[in-house]
């Protein structure tokens, strides 16, 4: 297809809209076009959204182009080029030397984008953590012996260069010295390295370490390949991904370019991009007034929380007698078939259960904790790839009579409500209003602890997740129900074993799986189970 080439001015801008390819034979008809139709101008736009190639010929025209009009005291912009041209830009370095603007940075006034609220607390936190890794999301995943290693390493690459949210870096606002990001950063490509035994097990306690926070890449990924197997280690730091973004996003645009680079014959895939940063942007800008019926509605949920009253009674008083934070406990007779038919969901019949175990515990008729949702609403979010966390606060009180169906069919709609102020969430973060309170999630997905993920028909397997060792519990109790793909469950609780021991967190455990067992009845009287 030969290079289209269709000139508009306005004053003294001249757009090039350029449409086809850019090789060889096409640059002499660009560098015309631009000495003929640019001559008075102060400012040349070359329209790259329909280009679908440029060689290294194309580039030097690029780049002579620039110095040309530099000398006529004109600049030169690239608009909005290709996922696969930009990524020629970058492996070039062209786009250090080139003005480019993408889509999603169109019309910026600056580069510095503040953190969201529920960034800036997972940030704060850390940094109160020395040396803490409680916010590396990783897992190592041992591949197929068929797995082509570069291939693989390719598709990588694709992926970390289709979603701005892998060139985020954490930086200091040179103005107001506060911790925003930016999303410009270099990527650190995929490689295939061959190594020894011992060098893996080296490479496996390297990546144990906590994140370098300030101007450094927020991920890693390592293809390794022994004697003995072919590995992949990915991680990511959890203030710009979550758990949906790394199982779900990410391991599927991998696996799907990781297939379609084997396909010699396939047309070309048209893969989604999404900008982090726009989305970032677009919250930050909503009026005050938008979120304030919001801010009234969660302060009247959390309204005289009290850790003392809220919480299981502690054990402990600051003496851990083992390091160890977290159990798991099957549910090997509860089965996602149970939720054929029903009115309500597995997250609301687990968070029913969850306050219902917590008002056990503490003896009282009332509980609250906060639920963490994916953050994903409409269907560009849930193909965003980012941190999109929300932790929602639920309250319930059992004083009055109520059965386990409608108990589960209010607290579902009680669910639903707040989902309408879900932007309204900043308020919980910024004025700390559910520090300390439990916390519940569902976890599904591919990467979780028993997670086995697929390339191209052939089983990989997660056969480590490296403990967070010099990690501690944020929440004073955190319950996650694990939904496996055999269709089982299993509950985990990652505790303060500063406050409980394990022998406390196992009593819990038990009375979290009695719960479950008696909401299964919907006929059953909820209030007799805190008798």
């Amino acid at each position: 297809m030969a290079l289209q080439i269709n000139p508009r001015a306005e004053g003294t801008a001249l757009t090039l809209e350029l449409n086809g390819k850019i090789s060889i034979l096409e640059t002499a008809e660009l560098d015309k076009a631009i000495a003929e139709q640019a001559k008075g101008m102060k400012q040349v736009l070359l329209d790259f959204s329909q280009v679908e190639y440029i060689s290294s010929a194309g580039l030097r025209s690029l780049f002579m182009a620039k110095k040309n009009l530099m000398r006529q005291g004109a600049e030169l912009k690239i608009l909005y080029p290709t996922e696969d041209v930009m990524s020629v830009f970058r492996t070039t370095h062209f786009d250090s030397l080139l003005t480019i603007v993408q889509r999603e940075n169109e019309g910026e006034e600056t580069a510095f984008y503040p953190l969201r609220p529920v960034q800036r607390w997972m940030v704060d936190t850390h940094f109160l953590m020395a040396r803490s890794t409680m916010m590396n999301t990783g897992a190592l995943i041992e591949l197929d012996p068929s797995i082509d290693l570069e291939r693989l390493a390719g598709a990588a690459n694709g992926v970390l260069a289709n979603h701005d949210v892998f060139r985020c870096r954490l930086v200091i606002h040179p103005e107001t010295g506060d911790i925003c990001q930016r999303f410009d950063g270099e990527l650190e490509k995929a490689r295939v390295e061959i190594m020894s035994d011992e060098a893996f097990v080296q490479r496996k306690q390297e990546v144990k370490q906590p994140y370098e926070l300030i101007n450094h890449p927020l991920y890693r990924l390592y293809i390794m390949q022994t004697a003995t197997g072919k590995y992949l280690y990915v991680d990511f730091y959890h203030a710009i991904m979550d758990g949906t973004a790394i199982a779900m996003l990410f391991w599927r645009e991998l696996a799907k370019r990781y297939h379609d680079a084997g396909q010699q014959d396939a047309a070309k895939t048209k893969y989604h991009s999404s900008s982090y940063a726009a989305y970032i942007r677009e919250e930050s800008q909503i009026p005050p007034d938008e979120l304030e019926e919001g801010h009234t509605y969660w302060r009247k949920m959390l309204s005289d929380f009290d850790e003392e009253k809220h919480l299981p009674p502690a054990d402990l008083d600051g003496e851990s007698l083992t390091p160890e934070h977290e159990i798991e406990v099957p549910f090997p007779e509860f089965e996602k078939m149970f939720f054929r038919g029903k009115d309500f969901n597995e997250n609301t019949f687990f968070l029913g259960a969850s306050l219902l175990a917590l008002a056990k515990a503490t003896g009282r008729k009332e509980a609250i904790l906060g639920w963490i949702h994916n953050g994903r609403i409409n269907s560009s979010e849930r193909r965003l790839m980012g941190l999109m966390l929300d932790q929602f606060p639920a309250r319930w009180d059992f004083t009055e009579p109520i059965t386990a169906g409608d108990f589960l069919r209010q607290l579902e709609a009680q669910v639903k409500e707040g989902m309408k102020y879900r932007k309204s969430l900043d308020l919980i973060y910024e004025e700390a209003l559910g520090d300390g309170c439990a916390s519940f999630i569902l976890q599904k997905g591919t990467m979780g602890r028993r997670g086995e993920m697929s390339l191209d028909g052939k089983d990989c397997f997660i056969v480590e997740m490296p403990a967070n060792e010099i990690s501690a519990a944020e929440n004073s109790l955190d319950i996650e129900m694990n939904s496996h793909d055999d269709g089982t469950y299993s509950l985990v609780l990652d505790y303060d074993n500063h406050r409980y021991s394990e022998k406390a967190m196992q009593n819990f455990a038990a009375v979290m799986e009695s719960m479950v067992k008696a909401l299964m009845d919907e006929s059953c009287e909820v209030t007799s189970l805190l008798q």
